[in-house]
């Protein structure tokens, strides 16, 4: 029987090096704000942001599994404060490993030379903003209408949002539509006066052109506040975030990715189960892409990818479980998706616990009836017609795909390195999971369901994909892609699109 099964139980794999890489950008964007080039008309110097309050929390959102995109009033290339570069002659920040590392990074570097144009920026597609420090901001934030209004309509969607050392100073006119300023009666920091003298001392000449604590402790009912001059501090006073100079950038991070954590109730939650043949790595073309509206967990099942459990003895019970443990990782209801294979966990799933699905969303997957076998699927498809494409382990308990033919039945219309990729990757499946029978009942059948349906698969094929949803009867809507098996490989902003539109 498991001899004739359908390369439809296959279906994708790990995706290149590049989109595998583990905990980079799967949680959303987050936008840092910087101040372009100006001129100190206190020193005559060209100032602009400090190297610590940029690079400092980049590599604490980049560490959480943030991207982060870089944006200036202007646009365009930052400047450095000499003082804060760590390779400065005047050795004032030489011992600043972190920026020293981030300098080195032509990769990072080039994204301070092209940075977005904040007018451009769609507020919508990020998590929290960060706005920087440095000497600029005295010049190019404060009273810029522009910043202000960026900051306060972001700040009035609850969502994280921080501003560091002299980059709070648009919090000294930034003003809410009832006219009160945003700060009124919130805790909050900057620079503070202790730490201007040191400054002005140490270059000999006044630096800034006026204090930021000295106008914040006139502000009416201020609750401004400063620790000991540069030590690490920061404030946070529901989703204002506030950090007091340049030692302060973590520190304001570790608040920033604390609210994230706790706002993560405001966005919906998909778990991403891959097929057969693959690991969770399969989603790496649209989970950071979901990830920018969302929270997405993916599931890598047993004896796939990394995972190092003997697959002689895995069936669907233990998919089941680990599809289960994700969900209950997360406290609302999910959306399930399943591609390929999946189909049958899902289905399983949302019968067991149908309080905590909220639908169910099948990519090129097994929609199977209560009793049935993704093995029993595809033999009544063929109607018992063999196929020459499985290759075996020595006592049947493993199941491969000839690697000649891989490519061309699973992603024919993938790029050359994909098709490559899924023949480097492939790791024979657990036979038991393709013969184990689902019970479904009443609480699978309430859930609601969606399929992408794959017109050119040759995994699953589209015929059988139909029948499926005809047998079904409950499916509420059937979107189609004239792709391949992997619309989510060849077609990923589409898939995303669809993915997100479906209510």
């Amino acid at each position: 029987m498991i001899k004739r099964l359908l390369l439809s139980c296959a279906f994708l794999l790990a995706l290149t090096a590049a989109y595998a890489q583990h905990n980079a950008g799967h949680n959303g964007k987050i936008l840092m704000i910087a101040s372009n080039q100006s001129v100190s008309k206190q020193t005559g110097w060209p100032i602009g942001v400090w190297y610590a309050e940029l690079t400092h929390p980049y590599w604490a959102f980049s560490e959480a599994g943030y991207t982060v995109d870089i944006a200036t009033p202007e646009g365009g290339a930052l400047f450095f404060d000499s003082f804060s570069d760590p390779e400065d002659a005047s050795g004032y920040s030489a011992f600043d490993y972190i920026s020293l590392g981030f300098k080195k990074d032509s990769a990072r570097m080039a994204m301070t030379r092209n940075t977005k144009k904040l007018s451009d920026v769609n507020p919508a597609d990020y998590k929290a903003i960060f706005v920087c420090g440095g000497q600029g901001p005295m010049y190019t934030f404060y009273k810029n209408p522009q910043v202000e209004k960026f900051f306060t309509d972001f700040y009035q969607t609850g969502k994280p949002t921080a501003a560091i050392c002299h980059g709070t100073c648009l919090l000294l006119e930034a003003k809410l539509p009832n006219g009160k300023y945003l700060v009124e009666g919130k805790r909050w920091t900057g620079f503070a006066s202790e730490e201007e003298q040191y400054a002005d001392n140490y270059v000999g000449k006044q630096i800034q052109p006026f204090r930021i604590e000295d106008l914040a402790r006139r502000m009416p009912n201020s609750r401004y506040e400063d620790a000991a001059p540069f030590s690490a501090f920061a404030v946070r006073d529901g989703n204002l975030i506030t950090g007091q100079q340049q030692n302060s950038g973590a520190k304001a991070a570790e608040l920033v990715l604390q609210a994230l954590e706790e706002d993560r109730k405001r966005y919906p939650t998909y778990v991403l189960v891959h097929g057969a043949w693959a690991d969770e790595s399969a989603w790496g073309f649209v989970r950071n892409q979901l990830a920018v509206h969302a929270n997405v967990e993916v599931v890598n099942l047993p004896a796939h990818g990394v995972d190092l459990s003997d697959g002689k003895s895995i069936g669907m019970k233990d998919y089941e479980r680990a599809v289960v443990d994700a969900i209950n990782r997360h406290p609302g209801k999910v959306t399930l998706v399943g591609h390929s294979m999946a189909g049958m966990i899902i289905s399983r799933v949302a019968e067991t616990m149908p309080e905590k699905v909220d639908k169910l969303i099948y990519v090129s997957a097994f929609l199977p009836k209560n009793g049935e076998s993704l093995n029993g699927i595809v033999n009544r498809f063929l109607n018992g017609q063999p196929l020459d494409i499985f290759e075996f382990n020595s006592d049947y308990t493993l199941i491969g795909v000839k690697k000649d033919v891989l490519p061309t039945v699973v992603c024919e219309d993938c790029p050359a390195y994909m098709k490559d990729v899924l023949v480097k990757y492939h790791r024979p499946d657990p036979v038991k999971a393709f013969n184990d029978t689902v019970m479904l009942g009443a609480n699978f059948a309430k859930v609601p369901k969606y399929y992408l349906s794959t017109k050119n698969d040759k995994a699953v094929p589209y015929a059988l994909q139909q029948q499926m949803i005809r047998e079904n009867g409950t499916v509420r809507k059937v979107y189609e892609l004239e792709t391949s098996h992997l619309p989510f490989v060849v077609r990923p902003e589409e898939f995303v699109n669809i993915i997100r539109g479906i209510q």
